[in-house]
């Protein structure tokens, strides 16, 4: 428990947000080595106040009795320093610093599914079809567990026999018992929020970026104007992910989200699972740890930070793999093939 209670620290240093918190893990690699690094080090990389703050460890929670609540409830728990972190949620800019989980905790890829609260019965039937078909094609499905058609994601991936992945916002103790039995007959309750932490506005528009942050693409089955899938579809944009929305009836306006979506350029329109086919296949994690990090392009320095290997180590592997065509090479950036 040294290393969570060492992470928890951190990640409680008052204004310490996740942004900064990467930016320090990149810089020191350790968490540990963060609170005995010198003041003005940590005030070039963080500024002079969160740097006080960290040589003073002024806390806004206790890490020692969350750890405590993490023991005796059994809870898991993974940070971003370890093998089990969500590799495509380590890229982004700001990752949680930990994780908490309650249920399976499984390295697939995933295909993030979202969409309005009060869906059409259209959109129900249409999100069956789309989930049964990412499920053929060994694909997880992520999603907020949310009512509508994020909660019907869920529940059709299990029923399909395949693994889903729900991100809430809130703590996963206080998790909904309906989300608990759908979600966990095969698959994983996440959280950055803190086990006990009650929902709150901010906390639901939170989790929307690890949604899209864990997945290959996004999938916007049904959206208005003002739905909560459109801040999902922004921070998808900002992470680089792939964006598709479902237009079901083009002059209702229970669709205008995912129209303006489309007309932007941020998505593309998608009827059905051929539309998805070639980017779903060509975006699937390969079983190789360095080229599933290659899904979305890296520099070098990325792919220190996020492998740990030495540098000439990876030069040789990244090497090797552009001769075998397997990556490609765009200015100072990786990618596959």
């Amino acid at each position: 428990m040294e290393k969570l209670y060492t992470w928890l620290k951190l990640k409680a240093v008052k204004g310490l947000g996740e942004k900064s918190i990467k930016k320090l893990y990149r810089h020191f690699k350790n968490p540990g080595l963060v609170f005995e690094a010198d003041l003005k080090i940590l005030e070039q990389l963080v500024g002079h106040t969160r740097a006080k703050n960290i040589k003073s460890k002024t806390f806004s929670f206790d890490p020692e009795n969350v750890v405590k609540v993490v023991e005796k409830e059994g809870i898991g728990w993974t940070t971003l320093d370890m093998k089990d972190y969500p590799k495509l949620l380590k890229e982004i800019e700001d990752p949680p610093p930990v994780l908490f989980y309650v249920g399976n905790l499984r390295d697939i890829p995933l295909v993030g599914v979202v969409g309005t609260r009060n869906p059409d019965i259209y959109s129900v039937s249409f999100t069956k079809e789309i989930v049964q078909g990412i499920v053929s094609l060994n694909f997880g499905v992520a999603s907020g567990g949310a009512k509508g058609i994020d909660y019907l994601s869920h529940k059709f991936c299990v029923e399909a026999g395949g693994y889903t992945a729900c991100f809430l916002g809130m703590g996963v103790l206080k998790a909904p018992e309906h989300l608990r039995k759908t979600v966990l007959k095969e698959g994983v309750l996440m959280s950055e929020f803190l086990p006990e932490e009650e929902p709150a506005e901010y906390t639901f528009v939170r989790r929307n970026r690890l949604i899209s942050g864990s997945s290959l693409l996004l999938l916007i089955i049904e959206a208005g104007e003002k739905s909560g899938a459109l801040i999902t579809a922004e921070f998808a944009h900002r992470q680089g992910r792939p964006i598709f929305a479902h237009i079901g009836v083009g002059k209702s306006p229970r669709w205008k989200g995912c129209v303006k979506l489309v007309n932007e350029g941020i998505a593309k329109a998608f009827s059905d699972l051929s539309d998805l086919g070639l980017n779903l296949q060509s975006k699937r994690l390969p079983e190789d740890d360095l080229i599933s990090l290659l899904v979305s392009p890296k520099t070098f320095e990325d792919l220190l930070t996020l492998t740990g290997m030495d540098p000439r180590s990876l030069m040789n592997k990244l090497t090797l793999y552009e001769i075998e065509g397997k990556i490609r090479r765009n200015g100072s950036y990786y990618t596959i093939a």
